[in-house]
């Protein structure tokens, strides 16, 4: 097989994983966009994948490396894969850019081979282990139990123990138990205790997907006694995904003061008074454009764009485009504003959609969109529900469409994009 023509394989394969990091990356992406992208990447890995140039320098670049580990991950020859396994967690040691590469190829093909080479890893390699853990969640993986055991979280750094914490948070068959240790000092006046913020968060998280009624009294005592604006955040996102009313105040705070983040906590809560917020932010240019996703959150309109002018009550005549181009483009909240009027004898009192809320829209959603907002469509199943996901938002999107769609629904479940396989 000529040069140039695997020339061509490599470097569309290199393309597309780029392109595929940046759509991850991206607040909402249509799942049968990634579902194609994925199919084609993995075509060219295939034909890569038999013609292995055993001469090949070693890349510099996080998808160089990915290509070269993920076409060794597809070779039919052991010895490949083998070497390839150990190849990966050497590379994870690296300051450089070919330990992402290394990273999302083990993320993406979790053969036996690598499995037993990043176990191995994992006890030789202490500074590697939060990374592997992470890997590990990605995959869904069975961790051995006493990699999540109370006494060895203990001893951990905070680092390690807040991504061990993470990953028993999402394992239905954690304990509350051990999620309930950490954060008890809460739950006591008298208890003054020194915690990891990120080890808190998960151990409140948790609680809170499991139901417990005291990991709700620990959640509302660490926002009133966090004093770090930015650490609240993590609490306040659990407050607005509960969509409990109580919340609404601090959350419609956040939206004055950090309308960037506030607008979409405000989506999450999805009260009518948060829908009510985020209408009037559509109303004002300066925080227009962040109500505006929240807007699709709760509605599912997209809005159609006005110059920020028209909204700031200038002249909008030619003497102004040039203007206009320089200030922008901001949602015309007329249409909301009508749709929300139609809606006020709803009885809704949280909304999704445009609809009262509804797992079964959130699982559609689960199946419909990928990127960033698979972060908070998974955690607001898992917190509704009560049922921890082991579901990673890296992973190839047809192997996490078949595991959303073997999630226990009382309710019909929608029609699935295609989903195709090289």
């Amino acid at each position: 097989m000529g040069g140039d023509y695997l020339v061509t394989h490599l470097n569309s394969a290199r393309a597309l994983y780029r392109q595929r990091m940046g759509l991850l990356q991206s607040s909402r992406v249509d799942m049968q966009s990634m579902l194609d992208l994925e199919f084609r990447m993995r075509v060219h890995i295939h034909v890569l994948a038999n013609q292995i140039d055993e001469d090949q320098a070693e890349p510099e670049q996080a998808a160089d490396a990915f290509i070269y580990l993920a076409a060794r991950f597809s070779s039919k020859d052991e010895v490949h894969q083998a070497s390839a396994a150990q190849q990966a967690c050497e590379w994870l040691l690296e300051d450089s850019p070919v330990a992402h590469g290394a990273r999302d190829a083990l993320m993406l093909f979790p053969l036996p081979d690598a499995y037993s080479v990043m176990q191995k890893t994992y006890r030789d390699v202490e500074s590697l282990r939060p990374v592997l853990i992470y890997i590990l969640t990605q995959q869904g993986a069975h961790l051995p139990k006493s990699l999540t055991h109370q006494a060895e979280l203990q001893n951990q750094d905070p680092f390690l123990q807040a991504q061990t914490l993470y990953y028993a948070a999402n394992d239905h068959k954690s304990d509350a138990g051990m999620f309930r240790d950490y954060y008890d000092s809460l739950l006591d006046d008298n208890k003054i205790e020194e915690l990891d913020h990120s080890a808190l968060v998960a151990a409140i998280w948790g609680g809170l997907v499991r139901g417990e009624d005291d990991a709700w009294v620990a959640l509302q005592r660490a926002i009133a006694n966090e004093g770090d604006d930015i650490q609240r955040l993590d609490f306040l996102r659990f407050a607005a995904l509960s969509g409990k009313e109580q919340y609404f105040p601090m959350l419609a705070n956040v939206a004055e003061h950090a309308p960037e983040v506030g607008y979409h906590f405000l989506a999450l809560h999805g009260q009518t008074q948060s829908v009510q917020a985020i209408l009037d932010g559509l109303i004002h240019p300066r925080t227009a454009n962040y109500a505006e996703q929240a807007w699709w959150w709760v509605s599912g309109q997209i809005l159609p764009k006005m110059p920020r002018l028209a909204v700031v009550g200038e002249e909008n005549d030619t003497d102004n485009i040039e203007l206009e181009d320089e200030v922008g483009y901001v949602p015309d909240a007329k249409p909301a504003q009508h749709w929300w009027a139609k809606q006020q004898q709803d009885a809704s009192a949280r909304w999704l959609q445009g609809q009262s809320f509804s797992i079964s829209t959130v699982h559609k959603l689960m199946t419909q969109y990928s990127g960033v907002i698979s972060n908070d469509l998974f955690d607001l199943y898992a917190i509704t529900t009560h049922t921890p996901l082991r579901l990673g938002n890296y992973i190839w999107h047809d192997t996490r469409l078949i595991k959303i769609n073997s999630l226990s629904q009382n309710e019909s479940l929608p029609v699935n994009p295609e989903v195709r396989s090289a």
